[in-house]
């Protein structure tokens, strides 16, 4: 009598890890990519421990950073390498710490926004039936809302707090992503090994768990460093029109702001801008770096 078959696990193959380690020299042979993790890790340098490069107080005005004319001193000034402001703050300690906001904005928002996305788009595009008909509604019913506009109106009637700001930015990020989620679960949930766990009596929770969202980790987070830039944007367009993190906190939108009728002091606006352009650049490389050299890596299978 022949023994009865039994369902193994799939393991990952002894190939596994050099195929894996192949997939990081692919990303950083690539000199785009090693320039976007260049970038990205400098600002997040900056804003982890923004004293190393910035000696001053942002938000100290100091009498000795104004010329004897009350104007602000240009850059490669003696202890102040990039000048100061029209009040005499440093304006490479607002440089450094203006980081700080904008990499927040770039994670925390960027995080709870793909949580919410995954938790929807999953549950829609498993589901199927009436939830998938009301979850898919609500959320195209906030994607044609205009964005900008929402969000200066809650930020406009609950304060311009960090915290609000970042429930804000979340609150209008969320539905992109989610539609992305649907489609890809929608796919997924027709394979064949989601079928197999189906008919072994899994239940929907594990197969969401185990078989559909680790496929979708390599969508999340190439769409996470895709979408950094975004809310970097966004929160800088915010802080330009006096909605973001008020002053006298620096942050880049505010700084170009500040600066928008200093034309005699060109690197008043230049600098912050260039910052806003190389941080969303750097985010972007990252992003497609990871996505040409396939990382993270879709996890195997396990019925």
């Amino acid at each position: 009598m022949t023994a009865p078959l039994t369902l193994a696990p799939v393991e990952a193959t002894e190939a596994a890890a050099p195929r894996r380690s192949s997939r990081w020299l692919t990303f950083f042979r690539r000199p785009d990519s090693v320039v976007g993790c260049v970038i990205v890790g400098f600002f997040v340098l900056c804003a982890i421990a923004p004293g190393v490069l910035a000696a001053h107080d942002p938000q100290f005005a100091d009498p000795k950073g104004l010329t004897e004319l009350g104007e602000p001193l240009a850059p490669l000034t003696p202890d102040h390498l990039l000048g100061t402001d029209p009040l005499g703050r440093d304006h490479l300690a607002r440089l450094v710490y203006g980081a700080r906001v904008a990499v927040i904005m770039a994670v925390i928002p960027n995080l709870l926004a793909l949580l919410i996305a995954t938790i929807v788009g999953v549950t829609a595009g498993y589901a199927r039936g009436r939830v998938e008909l009301v979850l898919m509604r609500v959320t195209e019913s906030i994607m044609v809302l205009p964005a900008f506009l929402i969000a200066m109106a809650v930020i406009a009637t609950f304060g311009s707090g960090t915290t609000v700001l970042v429930l804000t930015l979340v609150a209008i990020s969320w539905t992109y992503p989610a539609r992305v989620v649907y489609g890809e679960t929608l796919r997924l949930s027709e394979m064949l090994y989601v079928d197999a766990a189906r008919s072994m009596g899994a239940s929907a929770l594990r197969i969401t768990w185990r078989h559909i969202i680790p496929h979708l980790r390599p969508l999340l987070v190439v769409y996470f460093t895709m979408n950094a830039a975004f809310m970097i944007l966004l929160e800088a367009g915010l802080g330009f029109l006096g909605f973001g993190v008020q002053p006298p906190a620096p942050s880049w939108g505010g700084m170009l702001a500040d600066a928008r009728d200093q034309f005699f002091y060109p690197w008043l606006i230049v600098l912050p801008g260039i910052c806003l352009a190389a941080l969303c650049v750097g985010f972007y490389l990252v992003g497609q770096g990871l996505q040409r050299a396939g990382l993270p890596p879709e996890r195997k299978i396990q019925l």
